[in-house]
């Protein structure tokens, strides 16, 4: 007899409700309970529109991605100022900083903002915003003496007419005076937001490759991109160095499946009609294991094999129940595949996908898969359903908890605990007692669940829900925390981090700091 089994043998046992179900939300002061890099999102930030050199990095404002930050002296990439950071819109228009104070200021959708060095953390300014960083004028007197030179002098904002006819390599042409083609052949602008440094560089702003930066030596000029793709993010999935990131397509380009490289560093962006075997990029749901990455789309399983770097997808014609795919789960080495007319799955390495002959879920949506030992325990909008491999078995669960087991929208299995929410609330099982523990009064959307020691998260259409299980307490984390937004279509734990997918970008939010709580 299976765990499972041995759990729904104990139905008939009292299924309290446990009386404290409130949720808290934030009552402190954000900036002195959290740490500027507590919160961390990573947006679509391919569209640049203001550019600026500090004292020890370069910004780039972006459309929908908040600020770029590019460390001149180390030459890394630090994490970019967002509204998880205290911006109040991730829309930038203008930056500037001021060398006498050291701060930087940058008008957004919401207003004026102005981040000070010395506090580390950004706020509302009510004041005239101060012009952006200008060259002498005994520097601008020299070098327009000089027609024949680029050596533009620190802080110079040349024109368009200005710039010579750079180097771009294979993968990119400059067409003077300021366009560029990607491999593609898709058109693409240099901005007029440019500003040279004091190491002969030219920062550049464009609009739709990201930040660029040319060397006024050599006339070479390098694209950095260095962001989500134009996407609303809905998972992501760790791939060794790696993170793999899918979403669906905001309406601009470049859009596609994201792979963020940790070693080198690199963003790549693979999108459908342009790379050979991807038939959609609007990504629900990311699983791999090996050397295959699984990215579940509208239309069809899409696989990539990082050997052969080769990508191919499968539809119903593969026998796929259907091509809307909701969630991804690898299982031993089995990846199963859970769509809106019920679920199929595929042996990992092997090209065949198969049907279950048991056709109880035939025509029902999947939303959520999870697993124990031995079983599967599939999330629909008619209760949770286990399933036996072993034995293709598919048995209904009906649970002993107070919580009405339909329309679930995310399940799970901790510590020989299992746990589900839905439209009527969360209810888990509790092993110690032998009984079901039923919240009748959380009430949202749910999309996902992850487990941390003591913790149980959801992804909710209101926020990050967290259950502290020892306390018995319910807190929700929102935008004002430091959420790109509130809502969150899944959670993967990264040990002391929460990668977070929301529609405004992917958060990583450090959920254990020692001395904090919420």
């Amino acid at each position: 007899m299976n765990l499972i089994s041995k759990i729904f043998i104990f139905l008939f046992l009292f299924a309290p409700i446990l009386p404290a179900q409130i949720v808290q939300t934030m009552y402190f002061d954000r900036f002195t309970h959290y740490d500027v890099d507590d919160w961390i999102t990573y947006a679509p930030a391919t569209d640049i529109t203001a550019v600026e050199v500090g004292d020890d990095y370069v910004y780039f404002g972006t459309r929908f991605g908040g600020i770029l930050r590019y460390h001149l002296y180390e030459g890394y990439w630090d994490y970019p100022f967002t509204t998880s950071s205290g911006l109040r819109s991730n829309a930038i228009f203008k930056l500037s900083y001021d060398e006498r104070n050291r701060k930087l200021y940058a008008r957004n959708a919401a207003g004026i903002d102005v981040f000070d060095f010395g506090f580390n953390y950004w706020q509302p300014y009510d004041g005239t915003m101060p012009p952006p960083r200008q060259p002498l004028n005994v520097e601008v007197s020299a070098f327009k003496k000089d027609q024949k030179s680029y050596q533009f002098p620190p802080y110079y904002r040349p024109g368009f007419n200005e710039l010579p006819d750079f180097f771009t390599g294979r993968q990119y042409l400059f067409r003077p005076p300021n366009e560029i083609l990607d491999p593609y052949n898709r058109l693409f602008h240099i901005k007029a937001q440019m500003v040279a440094d004091k190491f002969n560089r030219l920062w550049i702003a464009t609009d739709g490759l990201g930040p660029a930066v040319a060397s006024l030596t050599d006339n070479t000029l390098r694209i950095l991109t260095q962001s989500l793709p134009n996407i609303y993010p809905h998972d992501v999935f760790f791939d060794g160095d790696d993170i793999w990131i899918g979403g669906l397509s905001n309406g601009y380009i470049p859009s596609g499946i994201c792979l963020w490289k940790g070693n080198p560093e690199s963003w790549q962006y693979f999108e459908a009609g342009l790379i050979s075997g991807i038939y959609d990029h609007n990504i629900r749901a990311i699983a791999g294991k090996g050397r295959f990455v699984f990215f579940g789309s509208q239309q069809g399983l899409v696989r990539y094999d990082k050997k052969k770097k080769d990508w191919e997808t499968f539809t119903r014609h593969n026998r796929l129940l259907s091509e809307e795919i909701n969630d991804l789960f690898v299982f031993k080495n089995t990846l199963f595949i859970a769509t809106d007319r019920g679920f199929n799955w595929m042996e990992i390495g092997y090209d065949a996908i198969q049907r279950s002959k048991n056709r109880k879920l035939n025509n029902i949506p999947v939303t959520r898969i999870a697993a124990t030992d031995s079983s599967l325990l599939f999330a629909t909008p008619y209760g949770i359903y286990q399933y036996l491999p072993v034995k293709d078995r598919l048995t209904l669960l009906k649970t002993g908890s107070s919580v009405l087991d339909v329309r679930i929208g995310a399940v799970g299995f901790n510590h020989d605990s299992l746990w589900f929410a839905g439209q009527n609330g969360v209810a888990f099982y509790d092993p110690a007692t032998k009984s079901w523990q039923s919240f009748t009064q959380i009430r949202f959307k749910f999309y996902d669940m992850a487990f941390t020691p003591g913790i149980v998260w959801f992804a909710t259409s209101e926020g990050l829900l967290k259950y502290v299980i020892q306390q018995n307490y319910w807190y929700l984390y929102t935008t004002r925390d430091g959420l790109a937004h509130n809502t969150v279509y899944r959670i993967d734990v990264d040990g002391f981090n929460l990668w977070l997918s929301t529609p405004s970008g992917v958060t990583v939010f450090r959920w254990y700091r020692p001395g904090r709580n919420e």
